[in-house]
């Protein structure tokens, strides 16, 4: 892996030391310029110019295959959202859910992966079922197992938290799920793109995953995987042109019977672009390279943070379970926790980019007990040096706060 030439590709690296991939990374050159050469063929020729408009949507159909092939699917398994929100949404409003259907959620989710389960509790009559992580944020499926009745219809879980770094053993969840006959939606919304991801290995039946994050597309990028046997049994919870036509004869509604029928109206093709060129960059790198790069960093990382006096780390200490995002504090002499906001703000000002919140994870923050955290998360493009000025930065900071 050519780190030079990757920081080359990413103009934000001479600006900055780059740490919040966990909300979005930034795109490659090749990835901007595929979304401006777009732009501009829309304004010097018009964006329905018909030569154009065939080659744009046989370019949306490849890119299809393109991330198919990515997650070892099949091109009619995978719909493009806008996020991994509205792709959960379209598994969510999609069921058939009778009274009293239970979906297992952990206490590891955020408002994306908990907020449509609530709802349907409203309007549909379903029980969430709440799974409990354990002390370092990791599933167990001992527990997840004792949770399971005859009434249970879906599992979902991140394969790897934003708020502890935590890597699931999504392959043993899926595993679980349909040893007992229920199904499994993996969002895969901080892992996509991190982690080698195959969706036959998984034997998941549904797949949720944005491009703005590990795989670097631009934002209003979503995916979804469908396993084929369920395609016809989802509802499409928004329906128009694109995703249906109407038998001349009949007047008979028709949907299509590939995933594209959760796709409605006009396609994003930007965003759609910026996906297959982000696909195409990380295809190039090679997942394995990534993840190993990734890996390596994370517990570079973790053990330099580890030197710094009142660090504290949530999620796993084996750094074999974490990959990318590191949630800290600093904690005082006087068990007092330094704001993270202070430490955001302080390293902007240095070049450093972090970030600092809740990040819609109430469940963890109050596992800890705490109200917010300070957030590393690292992707192939940064280096050890940066890492180091970080830890040194941060000393530094705890020695001026000590003595005010």
């Amino acid at each position: 892996m050519n780190i030079d030439q990757i920081r080359k590709d990413s103009p934000v690296t001479a600006h900055y030391a780059y740490f919040d991939t966990g909300a979005a990374a930034p795109p490659p050159l090749s990835v901007l310029n595929a979304v401006i050469e777009y732009l501009k063929k829309t304004a010097e020729l018009g964006i329905y110019l018909p030569s154009l408009r065939k080659e744009i949507y046989a370019n949306v159909e490849q890119i299809h295959a393109d991330m198919a092939l990515f997650l070892g699917a099949e091109p009619p398994e995978i719909a493009f959202t806008k996020n991994a929100t509205e792709s959960i949404c379209v598994i969510a409003q999609g069921i058939d859910w009778q009274a009293g259907d239970e979906v297992i959620v952990p206490d590891t989710e955020i408002l994306s992966n908990l907020s449509p389960w609530l709802r349907l509790e409203k309007t549909r009559g379903i029980k969430v079922i709440h799974a409990k992580a354990n002390s370092e944020g990791l599933l167990e499926t001992a527990h997840i197992e004792q949770l399971i009745t005859p009434k249970t219809r879906l599992l979902t879980f991140g394969s790897l938290s934003n708020a502890t770094g935590a890597l699931q053993d999504a392959k043993s969840l899926c595993s679980l799920a349909k040893k007992h006959g229920i199904l499994s939606l993996v969002n895969a919304s901080q892992s996509l793109g991190l982690v080698e991801t195959n969706v036959r290995d998984l034997d998941c039946d549904f797949l949720a995953g944005c491009g703005r994050k590990g795989l670097r597309a631009i934002e209003g990028t979503g995916i979804l995987y469908v396993r084929n046997s369920l395609i016809d049994t989802l509802e499409p919870c928004l329906i128009g042109w694109w995703n249906s036509s109407i038998d001349p004869q009949t007047q008979e509604l028709i949907l299509p019977n590939t995933a594209k029928r959760f796709e409605a109206g006009c396609p994003n093709v930007p965003a759609i672009l910026s996906l297959g060129a982000a696909l195409k960059y990380a295809t190039a790198l090679e997942m394995p390279k990534i993840q190993a790069r990734v890996d390596h960093l994370t517990r570079y990382a973790v053990t330099a943070l580890s030197s710094i006096i009142g660090f504290t780390l949530y999620g796993p200490l084996d750094a074999s379970k974490r990959i990318g995002l590191i949630p800290f504090n600093i904690i005082g002499k006087e068990n007092d926790c330094i704001d993270p906001n202070l430490l955001v703000t302080m390293l902007e000002k240095n070049g450093v980019i972090i970030e600092a919140g809740h990040f819609m994870a109430h469940a963890i923050m109050q596992k800890y007990q705490i109200e917010r955290m300070a957030r590393i998360s690292l992707h192939y493009f940064n280096t050890e040096e940066e890492i180091d000025k970080t830890v040194d930065l941060i000393k530094n900071f705890i020695l001026t706060y000590s003595a005010s």
